[in-house]
């Protein structure tokens, strides 16, 4: 009952992290573009020919720090994740995992190898992105079961 209360929980997270809730809105209209990055966005967004590979795949926009969005409450939650030319490293409390990104543009797979044997129900999961700046993992989890955790993450810095 626990773990299926968690897993609701985490995924209203990833959802409401997705959809864009959260900080950084400042009341500012998304019509109103201020910079050439917004209208980059917005001219990817109206011309279904420049589609993911003019903002660049998932595994482009990847690259980076990242830092999850829920502060850490058990020692198999994840803290941070780095991401750089398909190699990984994810920690948290008693976490020290390396991995790999690859595959498809638009769910590339993530493997992941824990320190000490303990992934927290991890191992091999999808990548997914909302924009640059928030990224989720849905994890596969054990092998008959009904899935794995999810993280969800904020670019770092």
């Amino acid at each position: 009952m626990r773990k299926a209360v968690h897993m609701a929980v985490t995924s209203v997270i990833v959802g409401l992290v997705v959809s864009g809730c959260g900080g950084g809105d400042d009341g500012k209209k998304e019509s109103k573009p201020s910079g050439g990055a917004t209208k980059a966005t917005q001219s990817a967004q109206q011309s279904p020919s420049s589609g993911p590979s003019a903002r660049g795949t998932i595994m482009e926009r990847s690259a980076g720090s990242w830092k999850s969005i829920v502060a850490a409450k058990s020692a198999d939650d994840l803290e941070t994740l780095t991401i750089a030319d398909g190699k990984v490293t994810a920690k948290g409390p008693k976490l020290d995992c390396t991995g790999t990104l690859k595959g498809g543009e638009d769910e590339p797979s993530l493997t992941l190898s824990c320190k000490g044997g303990s992934d927290g129900g991890r191992g091999q999961g999808t990548v997914g992105m909302k924009g640059d700046d928030a990224l989720a993992i849905n994890w596969k989890g054990p092998e008959g079961g009904f899935g794995g955790p999810i993280d969800s993450f904020r670019r770092a810095g």
